[in-house]
């Protein structure tokens, strides 16, 4: 990647690079792209990323390295204060990612990045199956679960990062990987919040 003309021409390398779409300040649609679901958090990345698979998500981050910028991946925004300042971030909103696949012989949901629960819920209805969401239907998957997970069947099943399999992301480095308890386990044990377990 040239950085002189990547600075020259901000994120058109990036734009080139991914199927999804890159917004700046001064874009059309600027404001509604950095906006949150919590209203009280006023974004103001370098740009926001809106990828439409993991290649696209390589793309950001390994251009974000080359920038020295930083990646704050956002889902639907339901934390978004803690962010901080985005002042030299890409901010990659991964409302585009919304892939459900739901085995109901195994029990088990495979969900992108971007999904909501609502659009887990009922397609394991279909089956006669349950997930483990919390009380709103328009919280992420992933946020909900990598943040513990406290859901209204938390007695009976636990939290459900603890029912988290495996995990597909990409590293800081740019790698896309998957984890699970056999493949990177400590990464794995990570994400599930550090300790979460299987209920008794």
């Amino acid at each position: 990647m040239n950085l002189s003309t990547t600075q020259a021409t901000p994120f058109m390398y990036l734009r080139r690079s991914m199927q999804g779409s890159v917004v700046t300040p001064g874009d059309a649609g600027f404001d509604e792209a950095r906006q949150a679901w919590h209203l009280g958090a006023d974004q103001r990345p370098a740009a926001v990323a809106f990828p439409e698979n993991a290649s696209d998500v390589v793309a950001v981050v390994q251009y974000a390295r080359a920038l020295g910028f930083r990646v704050a991946p956002q889902g639907t925004g339901h934390n978004a204060p803690p962010l901080g300042d985005l002042s030299r971030t890409i901010l990659l909103k991964t409302s585009r990612m919304r892939g459900v696949q739901v085995d109901p012989t195994r029990r088990r949901a495979r969900a992108e990045a971007g999904v909501l629960w609502q659009e887990v819920v009922e397609p394991a209805a279909a089956y006669g199956l349950s997930a483990l969401h919390g009380s709103s239907p328009d919280v992420g998957v992933v946020g909900y679960s990598l943040g513990g997970g406290i859901g209204w069947q938390v007695r009976l099943h636990g939290l459900a990062a603890s029912s988290v399999t495996a995990a597909e992301l990409v590293t800081a480095d740019g790698e896309h990987i998957r984890v699970d308890a056999n493949t990177e386990p400590e990464l794995f044990w990570a994400l599930r919040g550090g300790g979460a377990t299987s209920a008794s």
